[in-house]
């Protein structure tokens, strides 16, 4: 995705310097093979894998005290890789790359992280 890239990039420089971008790779040393326009930025490596991609997510996002942990993450990922299985058995084997299934996976993933984000707010305040 070179192109969504370079659009992000474009954007933090140009139009919006506050706004924040994150390279995600599967592969250490990858990047600057094929994007050598990025050469000097650290992706953060997730190795093709969801567990990867979640830390690789936590540490993009280590800022912000509100972040939910690892476990909130894996939670909310099991919660979505059942909503999307019920999708596509109720859809007759829908793409979840179209338009209704990306909004109703949106949702779903919304739903999931409040309820599992409150659920670890109130077990740490008790």
């Amino acid at each position: 995705m070179p192109f969504e890239l370079g659009l992000a990039v474009a954007w933090a420089k140009i139009a919006r310097p506050t706004h924040r971008w994150f390279v995600l790779e599967e592969i250490p040393h990858r990047l600057t093979k094929s994007l050598s326009d990025l050469n000097g930025t650290d992706p953060h490596i997730h190795r093709g894998n969801a567990d990867g991609v979640l830390k690789a997510l936590l540490n993009a996002l280590y800022r912000n005290a509100k972040s939910p942990g690892f476990p909130e993450l894996e939670t909310i990922y099991r919660d979505l890789t059942a909503a999307a299985a019920k999708f596509r058995s109720d859809n007759k084997g829908s793409s979840l790359f179209e338009a209704q299934a990306f909004k109703w996976l949106v949702v779903a993933a919304q739903s999931s992280a409040l309820k599992r984000i409150a659920a670890s707010t109130l077990r740490g305040s008790a």
